[in-house]
């Protein structure tokens, strides 16, 4: 495998965050060399910083497998308009929420603080296993476990992963305290360079149909006559009109294929326009 090199590489940090043990995912199966690795704060300032530097890559979430689509994500990358930024892998992330505290006995906890979706995601098992402990929310799993490590206090914990535990030097009192036990999070890597030709992936478009009857459903049925799996699709607002939308779909597939060159181009009819956003390959 051929080795893609870069300057920088911006993620969703702080370290010990599920987008910072994704970007090191992305390292790995892409075979990436990079100079410095860079946290960002939100989804926002990764996407800014990485649109002005033109030898990078960025890391974002996507989709959770409980939440659904990351909004913040597709949002601001839809208003990127420099045609060279792609996206060009996807790895899914199983996250695991654990407690983690310097106690080392689960029965001395009175406070648990974590980012809310975190404690959320843990709701029953916390309910049932923790009743009289105290919930609070912060920024994010890796801020709590940063935080109960800077404290003297050993009825604190933070749900965070085991990425965490091993950063801050924290013992983990409980494991998979997920109430949905197939929780994943799925990020893309984005970038500008064209890859190395692959045989298999997906690609990702966005489209606004023609305001008549029937426009969504013509489009689905060009995709099924030329046997294309759609595999997620989402709508959202134009921002330009009320009522008006536009829809973000991830097709089985790679834009080279002819199936999917000749349904785009019979797409024109029913669209007012369409953007292919990258196609890409799947690390896991």
């Amino acid at each position: 495998m051929s080795v893609t090199t870069v300057k920088n590489i911006y993620y969703l940090g702080p370290d010990g965050s599920n987008g910072h043990n994704a970007m090191l995912k992305f390292i790995e199966l892409c075979n990436i060399q990079a100079e410095n690795l860079i946290a960002e704060k939100s989804i926002k300032s990764v996407l800014e910083a990485f649109k002005k530097d033109k030898n990078s890559l960025c890391v974002l979430p996507i989709e959770n497998s409980i939440e659904g689509i990351v909004r913040e994500t597709i949002d601001n990358f839809l208003k990127v308009s420099d045609s060279a930024i792609q996206i060009q892998a996807e790895y899914t992330l199983p996250i695991h929420h654990m407690m983690l505290s310097k106690a080392t006995d689960k029965t001395k906890i009175k406070k648990v603080i974590s980012h809310p979706q975190a404690l959320a995601q843990c709701g029953n098992h916390l309910f049932k296993n923790f009743p009289d402990v105290e919930l609070k929310e912060v920024s994010s799993t890796s801020y709590a476990a940063q935080k109960v490590a800077s404290e003297n206090d050993e009825t604190l914990a933070a749900l965070a992963n085991e990425t965490c535990a091993e950063l801050f030097g924290l013992n983990i009192l409980e494991k998979d305290m997920n109430d949905e036990k197939g929780n994943k999070t799925r990020f893309y890597l984005f970038g500008r360079e064209k890859l190395p030709k692959q045989e298999t992936g997906k690609t990702a478009v966005v489209l606004s149909t023609k305001n008549q009857p029937g426009a969504l459903c013509e489009v689905l049925k060009i995709y099924s006559k030329h046997s294309i799996n759609l595999t997620y699709i989402d709508s959202r607002p134009s921002k330009k009109k009320m009522g008006e939308y536009v829809f973000f779909m991830e097709l089985d597939g790679l834009k080279e294929d002819e199936r999917i060159k000749t349904a785009i181009d019979e797409l024109m009819e029913y669209v007012d326009f369409i953007k292919i956003l990258g196609s890409f390959k799947i690390c896991n």
